[in-house]
């Protein structure tokens, strides 16, 4: 919380930071249409959040102190946006190996962060003040605990990805990243224990860390790998194995094989293709639906279609996983071959080989396939 003149002056040059970068962030959202950036958009827009409201509560404190002397609890609202946007983060890396977030730990996640909220209020509406601090209160120790959750959850991820990841460029990002993590969730660990202490001995500890020096290391960190490398937001710890587009009829437009030892078989590649429209067919004339096949799995094999707006065209993604953001990744590949070929689409005339070019939106929306594992079928 600001509450000095120089700290005033420190928060003032992190909100214009934060506000330059997401900015950055918005701009590529609508110009490179890179759908994965709603989320860092909605982590760092809570960030911006967290800034005014502490700048709003420092003019009037400064002014009048003696009448937020009784009700200090509200100098903490700040940290509510914020808790906001690690809930945004925890989804996010849930989502990067599941189609939906794990239902337990997804509950357990969200009681912390609502027990915190609650507690909050309960402190600030019937002025529990007692003999603590507000950063020693019970409502901040909740949010100390879902804070490193949070982080572990994060540092895990990116862990997977710097482990699973070929491409030499992208496992060094990945390690990059967990650094950065790392030291925050060491941070947020030390201050659970600096807050235990505390409610069981009234003691504060002689060494204290103040904690938005490490938050703000990790968070610029990663900011400045989305600025430099804006499709890593599509970074997955998956493997996949063939990337196919196909029309409306089923005819096939684009197939490519990922890895060295796929066989390159284009009669195979078809075969999919007849599948999926088959398939459809099928459902369609049974069941009377006209919704979209989002998905098919076999044992250890997942099977994601991504249709654009008008159902023209379909994307295959046959890989190890069907995790959300994976399917973000095949709508915004399917939208961004849509654009890309729209007046060959719209006058299809037979021919496919000027779809080759689709190669290289492969290589820009799935960072993580090794550019040499991208092999045209023939």
């Amino acid at each position: 919380m600001v509450s000095s003149q120089a700290e005033l002056y420190i928060k003032i040059v992190q909100l214009s930071i934060i506000f330059i970068i997401t900015s950055y962030f918005v701009f590529r959202r609508v110009k490179d249409k890179i759908i994965g950036f709603n989320w860092f958009i909605f982590i760092f827009g809570m960030a911006i959040v967290q800034s005014i409201l502490e700048l709003a509560l420092y003019f009037p404190m400064k002014n009048n102190p003696e009448a937020f002397e009784n009700i200090s609890s509200i100098q903490e609202i700040h940290i509510i946006p914020y808790a906001a946007g690690l809930f945004g983060l925890f989804l996010y890396c849930e989502l990067i190996r599941n189609a939906k977030p794990n239902t337990l730990f997804l509950g357990i996640t969200t009681a912390l962060l609502g027990g915190y909220i609650a507690i909050y209020f309960i402190e600030l509406i019937f002025n529990l003040q007692s003999a603590y601090p507000p950063e020693y209160r019970v409502s901040r120790f909740f949010f100390s605990i879902f804070q490193a959750i949070v982080l572990a959850e994060a540092l895990y991820t990116f862990i997977q990805d710097a482990i699973k990841v070929k491409h030499k460029k992208l496992r060094n990002l990945s390690i990059f990243i967990s650094v950065a993590f790392l030291i925050a969730f060491l941070s947020a660990l030390y201050k659970i224990v600096e807050q235990s202490t505390y409610l069981i001995t009234k003691a504060e500890p002689a060494f204290q860390i103040y904690g938005a020096i490490p938050f703000s290391l990790t968070f610029g960190i990663m900011a400045i790998v989305f600025i430099f490398n804006p499709f890593y937001v599509y970074l997955l710890p998956t493997v996949l194995n063939k990337v196919i587009v196909i029309n409306d009829a089923g005819i096939l437009f684009y197939s490519v094989n990922i890895g060295k030892d796929c066989p390159e078989d284009e009669c195979e590649d078809e075969l999919f293709s007849g599948i999926v429209a088959a398939l459809k067919s099928f459902l369609e004339d049974t069941t009377g639906s006209t919704s979209d096949l989002r998905k098919i799995s076999f044992r250890d094999k997942k099977m994601i279609i991504a249709q654009n707006k008008e159902k023209k065209v379909s994307t295959i993604i046959l890989g190890d996983s069907d995790s959300f953001i994976l399917n973000t990744a095949a709508h915004h590949f399917t939208d961004a071959f849509c654009e890309k070929f729209a007046k060959h689409i719209e006058k299809f005339d037979g021919t496919v080989d000027i779809f080759e070019e689709a190669t290289s939106i492969v290589k820009r929306i799935f960072p993580f396939v090794p550019p040499e594992e991208i092999i045209e079928a023939k």
